[in-house]
């Protein structure tokens, strides 16, 4: 079968291969993948700026159907239509397994990083990371599951957002304007939504398509000014930092208000983040930190799919063959695009 492999360290060192397809142990299945999209993780591996053990084959954000079922496995059979969480490796027994938080297993292997992922055409994943697509959606919908589990995992079970909150997202990329929906559909008054220049292509203008209330371009609109007269002064509510941008960070703390909430999902350059403790500390705000997500996270996210209140359609902007995997990455990187999905 064609892949998609990281090959070695070093940016790009990225190419299609012929592999073998997987074979699967008693507890797992063979999924047919029938689209994945394409994430910033995956860029930063081509760049070498993310966690991956080459060779693997790269990608994550998968919808397939069953084509092989292990002897231990119940309750699923070959034609089923699923999508996988990410926490393969996982070991069941610890704490985090135990009280439904296997995201941070020590013992996990993401898919796509530490074992080989879905921009191939077979894939294997144990049994109970499954969940079921419904009927109503496509595989390319279905594949936007697993950014909207981050999304729903950091912003509404970590962070949290009320009725009548006010709501600022840094960052417009397909998990912030998932974000920014949620917020919405969660009750939140005022949502607002940031990105750059170079976000006007694609990204800003489908915020303000969707309904998002501020759609802000922060190189044509002072941020600090605008949030002030919004809220009269008193700073939003809640902030989710998507931007992973240094200035964004220390700008979310600027602009949350006493006794706000700040939820930090946006992946920064480095470990070493400045942040204004003091600030934070005389304010009295609850930060977050949120990573990956869990099954909570995921039924949500397609339980949004099925009653169209989030529409994966309205994000999807461009569906290519595997084979053109290079004009996917360039139209994500660029700014042309809001979610690409590759058919295998």
């Amino acid at each position: 079968m064609l892949a998609l492999i990281k090959t070695s360290n070093g940016i790009g060192n990225i190419e299609l291969q012929e592999v073998d397809i997987p074979e699967i142990s008693s507890s797992e299945v063979l999924i047919r993948v029938r689209a994945c999209g394409i994430c910033g993780s995956d860029l930063k591996i081509f760049d070498d700026q993310h966690p991956f053990i080459p060779p693997v084959v790269i990608g994550h954000e998968f919808s397939g159907e069953i084509v092989e079922v292990g002897s231990e496995v119940v309750n699923w059979k070959v034609g089923d239509r699923v999508v996988s969480e990410q926490h393969v490796g996982a070991c069941g027994h610890c704490r985090q397994c135990l009280t439904g938080n296997a995201f941070a297993c020590k013992f996990k292997q993401a898919p796509g990083y530490f074992t080989d992922g879905a921009f191939t055409e077979f894939i294997k994943v144990p049994a109970w990371l499954l969940h079921r697509i419904p009927d109503t959606l496509s595989f390319e919908e279905a594949a936007f599951t697993e950014p909207s589990a981050v999304a729903v995992h950091g912003v509404l079970e970590r962070t949290g957002i009320n009725p009548g909150d006010t709501v600022l997202v840094l960052g417009c990329g397909p998990i912030g304007i998932a974000a920014a929906k949620m917020a919405q559909i969660t009750g939140a008054s005022d949502v607002i939504i940031t990105g750059l220049e170079q976000d006007e292509k694609a990204r800003l203008p489908k915020a303000r398509e969707i309904g998002i209330d501020h759609v802000v371009n922060i190189q044509k609109i002072d941020l600090d000014k605008f949030v002030n007269e919004l809220t009269n002064g008193k700073g939003v509510d809640v902030v989710i930092e998507l931007a992973g941008a240094l200035p964004a960070i220390q700008q979310a703390f600027n602009l949350v208000g006493p006794l706000g909430r700040l939820g930090i999902i946006g992946q920064p350059p480095t470990d070493d983040v400045q942040i204004p403790y003091r600030q934070a500390l005389f304010k009295a705000l609850k930060v977050s930190f949120s990573y990956s997500s869990k099954f909570s996270s995921w039924e949500k996210a397609l339980s949004m799919f099925e009653r169209k209140s989030l529409k994966p359609t309205e994000l999807i902007t461009h569906i290519l063959p595997l084979k053109d995997w290079e004009e996917g990455f360039q139209l994500a990187r660029s700014g042309e695009a809001v979610k690409v999905v590759l058919i295998p």
